[in-house]
């Protein structure tokens, strides 16, 4: 999607639409378009899976012209399209001047997890997540991706922007995590910026079958114990796109921003992930963000 120096392609993982049982026993994960359809390893039905969704690919790059350019709003999904697929909603709503904005197709990296060691689901801000019956925390890694950021506001977007998204989970009581999913969007060139809640999708997947973590573009990450790249499925998902500049946001937006992982080595990933935001009307510049992980044994 963006031409840049920055490598945020998938080079070696990821590339199947539709995945083999032989691929997994445990989890699958892959990349897909707007449109296009993700199909349950043979044998199996979506009933079987749980299914995470990371945006990528989301706004464009646009170098000289960027000055009234915006990303305003991005949203993933994939209901199940029959008892064996599931359909890949993956847009964006972007401006490219001072007008209204038009809706493109995006992309997503998903992860399969088998519903026999993991729970799964989209929630608002706020809204909690109850530890499974007959478990604890202690039996749990979690990790949550952006699922919808940004307004859509037909005939009065000129001067709109998201500004910033981010998505985490804070832990409420010793049964209960909470979804926490906001984005900054302002309004109008004159600074006009508010705070809104956002969605985000959960998944949970058993500790012996699972770790999680925390990178950054370019760190690599490793794998745990005595295994290799090959014995797992991994997720990298961007926590925290864009900025906040109050008093000083007239300006302001978000471009577009991006996130993938590649092999490093038979032991380790690298991730990709980064953003474009400008802070004034001219030409964005790329930055990086903070990214989490996610790696399921197969």
């Amino acid at each position: 999607m963006f031409h840049v120096g920055v490598r945020l392609v998938l080079l070696a993982v990821l590339s199947l639409i539709i995945p083999s049982a032989a691929m997994a026993a445990n989890a699958v994960a892959g990349t897909a378009s707007h449109g296009q359809a993700i199909a349950a390893p043979t044998g199996t039905s979506v009933s079987d899976w749980n299914v995470l969704l990371v945006p990528r690919g989301m706004g464009f790059q646009e170098l000289g012209s960027e000055g009234d350019n915006a990303l305003l709003r991005f949203e993933v999904s994939a209901p199940p399209l029959n008892s064996t697929a599931w359909s890949v909603s993956a847009r964006f709503k972007y401006r490219n001047s001072s007008g209204n904005g038009t809706w493109y197709s995006g992309s997503v990296d998903y992860l399969l997890v088998r519903k026999s060691v993991s729970v799964g689901g989209t929630l608002t801000n706020g809204e909690s997540i109850a530890v499974p019956a007959g478990t604890s925390m202690a039996d749990w890694n979690i990790i949550v991706s952006p699922a919808s950021a940004g307004l859509e506001e037909t005939g009065a977007e000129f001067d709109n922007s998201l500004l910033r998204f981010s998505a985490s989970y804070s832990v409420v009581n010793s049964s209960t995590w909470q979804i926490q999913s906001t984005f900054k969007f302002r309004y109008s060139n004159q600074g006009l910026s508010l705070v809104h809640s956002g969605q985000a999708s959960y998944l949970l997947v058993l500790r012996d079958e699972s770790f999680v973590g925390s990178t950054t573009h370019g760190q690599n990450f490793t794998v745990q114990g005595n295994t290799s790249v090959s014995d797992w499925s991994t997720l990298v998902i961007p926590s925290s796109v864009g900025h906040e500049e109050p008093g000083s946001e007239g300006d302001n937006a978000l471009l577009g921003f991006d996130s993938a992982v590649e092999v490093a080595n038979t032991n380790q990933w690298r991730p990709f992930g980064a953003f474009k935001y400008r802070f004034h009307n001219g030409d964005g510049s790329w930055q990086m963000g903070p990214l989490s992980y996610i790696i399921v044994r197969n």
